[in-house]
């Protein structure tokens, strides 16, 4: 998973098999360690309670609840991804799509396929 946070902006990406994770477990999470111990960890969880997208940070994890209805039809279907604003704060959550103009090979195998390499073929 993937996390982007630019001003009042949070993005996460998922591969497949993180998105089957969170459709069949209800949560996906990383954690980013640091030199001096720390560490940062971001989680992506549904909720059957919960009606739209919300954010927390909390001891240096910041947990995005998802509807799980909305997590349910976005799992299964082509939607790209799920958006919401929690008060100031932006959050998109996206599949993340092969990279068509520098590919990585390691990141390219669990990735969707990118909607524009249909589109040349």
């Amino acid at each position: 998973m993937k996390l982007r946070i630019q001003k009042n902006s949070l993005r996460l990406r998922l591969t497949r098999s993180e998105v089957a994770r969170l459709h069949e477990h209800g949560v996906v999470d990383e954690t980013a360690r640091f030199r001096s111990d720390g560490c940062l960890t971001y989680r992506l969880q549904s909720h059957a309670d919960t009606d739209s997208i919300q954010a927390d940070l909390q001891n240096a994890i910041i947990t995005v609840h998802v509807p799980a209805i909305a997590v349910e039809a976005w799992a299964t279907s082509d939607q790209v991804g799920l958006y919401g604003q929690d008060g100031a704060l932006k959050i998109e959550i996206e599949k993340d799509f092969r990279c068509l103009t520098h590919p990585r090979e390691e990141e390219a195998a669990d990735a969707y396929p990118h909607p524009a390499e249909h589109a040349t073929s």
